[in-house]
């Protein structure tokens, strides 16, 4: 892959335009099928588009004409990571720290997939080696401030402020950082806040509002968490907020809205298999077949793995698809 090609590949991810990725990709591999840098570009956009068999078809090629490397084995470990399988995540990130001594990515990750997995010295250990080798970068000190807010430990708030010092324009840091000041805050005063923030912070930085939706959802008000997802969803079109505004509609028991927007994730991810269940159980229980069927039968074309599962679930309708 030729540097020109690199930098377009890198411009298509950086717009989180993962089809048209793929398709180049698949243009230079047309060409040069043995080509490890696209392959590993290739199984990096399936990752990032949620596409988990074809990532690990084009990793594994990757793999077999150059070996392991430090970027091929961070994928992996991204793939493991993104398929919630963290004992695997663990293992690959590792293997990849061990491969570079250059950036802190696959220690940080390392540390975050220790977390989710509840071993809080180890995800402390792989946070201090990230800090150690990017001593600028104030991810490594987010990941501490999670672990101790994980702890329950009052430090929490210390180490994300250390975090934004370091990362001043970084805005999920800023958001993990008023995360933390607002769970410090009794209930009553909290809900005040997130009122103010809500109304005065804007939508320039979608991770705050999602922090602020989830707390509105902890508050038992889900219209509100929806209305905050909705606004970024329309402002910044993030699927992952149309799905977050999805499940808040449909614990509000605003069924048909809810409806509308899992069918959309649905046909642009149809290898969610939480989010086809979900909304098979929603529709089937409040009788929308009609509907249901419809959507299964225009996710076949694009259903990719999951495509023996749109069958079933069609097969259980009455329907026998073509």
């Amino acid at each position: 892959m030729s540097p020109t090609e690199f930098d377009e590949v890198l411009r298509l991810k950086r717009a989180s335009r993962w089809g048209d990725a793929v398709a180049f990709l698949e243009e230079i591999l047309a060409r040069s099928p043995f080509d490890g840098s696209a392959l590993t570009q290739l199984a990096d956009v399936h990752v990032r588009g949620r596409r988990f068999r074809e990532a690990e078809s084009a990793l594994d090629h990757a793999e077999t004409l150059a070996g392991t490397t430090a970027e091929t084995a961070t994928i992996r470990g991204n793939l493991r990571y993104a398929q919630k399988r963290f004992k695997d995540a663990v293992t690959a990130y590792r293997e990849a720290a061990g491969l570079t001594e250059r950036g802190a990515w696959p220690l940080l990750q390392l540390a975050r997939s220790h977390l989710r997995l509840g071993d809080l010295d180890a995800a402390k250990g792989a946070a201090m080696q990230a800090a150690e080798r990017d001593p600028k970068s104030g991810s490594p000190w987010l990941v501490l401030g999670e672990i101790a807010a994980k702890e329950g430990n009052p430090e929490a708030v210390e180490l994300l402020e250390k975090a934004h010092e370091l990362s001043p324009s970084d805005p999920f840091v800023y958001a993990k950082l008023v995360e933390a000041k607002l769970l410090a805050l009794p209930p009553e005063e909290r809900e005040r806040e997130v009122e103010i923030l809500l109304r005065t912070a804007g939508d320039d930085n979608e991770h705050l509002t999602g922090i602020l939706a989830r707390l509105r959802s902890k508050g038992g008000d889900e219209q509100g968490a929806a209305a905050a997802w909705r606004s970024v969803r329309v402002n910044k079109g993030s699927a992952y907020a149309r799905k977050q505004e999805a499940y808040a509609l449909r614990r509000a028991g605003n069924y048909p809205e809810a409806a509308a927007l899992f069918r959309t994730c649905l046909l642009e991810q149809p290898e969610d298999k939480v989010l086809m269940r979900v909304y098979v159980s929603m529709q089937t229980e409040r009788g929308a077949t009609d509907e249901l069927r419809e959507t299964l039968e225009q996710m076949l074309p694009v259903a990719g793995s999951r495509r023996g599962a749109v069958y079933g679930e069609l097969r259980k309708l009455g329907v026998t698809p073509s």
